[in-house]
């Protein structure tokens, strides 16, 4: 229930946010239409000790000077500190707020997932299973982002950007026991999230 009450928050925004801004919809902006870029992250799994870095793509569709529809994958290599191997973080979702000559501030609402690649680990035979040993067979869990973007434009064609947001992930497929003992049949896990980024505009 409290995942629904989340998508249903996220998705009143998103209809005010378009219905604020639909009359510039057809007005010609000063913005290039198209943006693309690379970023570098940090995830930390708050059911985890330990921060995960990642690197990947972003395509941005500026539809106005204020709203852009964008899609982004990141991966996650394998860490020596961290129980399960490599993730794949894919979101696609929507951008608004207001946009300067010199740099702009954002929020941010894109839905996605993330995967957890396939890893041989040792597991001790309890029932149900440690969430990281249900992980590591293999999963995919629901991620929400929800947060912020600053933008720095040095030139007209370049964006330095970076960006603050809680990964909301949702765990399900239970029951499975937490790093706390706590069993469960699903859970909502909120996750701090940093990247920072470089593109290009055309």
């Amino acid at each position: 229930m409290k995942l629904v009450k989340v998508v249903k928050v996220i998705a009143s925004w998103l209809v005010a946010t378009v219905a604020a801004f639909a009359t510039e919809a057809s007005a010609q902006t000063t913005t290039p239409a198209v943006e693309v870029g690379v970023h570098v992250t940090a995830l930390r799994l708050s059911e985890f000790s330990s921060a995960r870095m990642g690197a990947g793509g972003r395509v941005t569709f500026n539809i106005t000077d204020r709203i852009a529809l964008e899609g982004e994958v990141t991966g996650f290599s394998a860490s020596v500190d961290a129980p399960t191997g490599g993730r794949l973080q894919a979101l696609a979702g929507i951008k608004a707020g207001r946009r300067g000559q010199t740099f702009g501030v954002f929020a941010k609402a894109r839905p996605g997932f993330l995967r957890f690649a396939r890893t041989p680990i040792g597991c001790i035979a309890i029932f149900p299973a440690p969430l990281v040993c249900m992980l590591a067979e293999g999963r995919t869990a629901f991620l929400m982002d929800v947060g912020g973007v600053v933008e720095i434009y040095p030139s007209s064609p370049i964006v330095i950007r970076v960006d603050v947001g809680d990964a909301i992930v949702r765990y399900g497929s239970g029951p499975f026991r937490r790093p706390s003992g706590e069993v469960r049949n699903s859970l909502i896990s909120h996750n701090w999230q940093l990247g920072v980024g470089f593109g290009i505009r055309f």
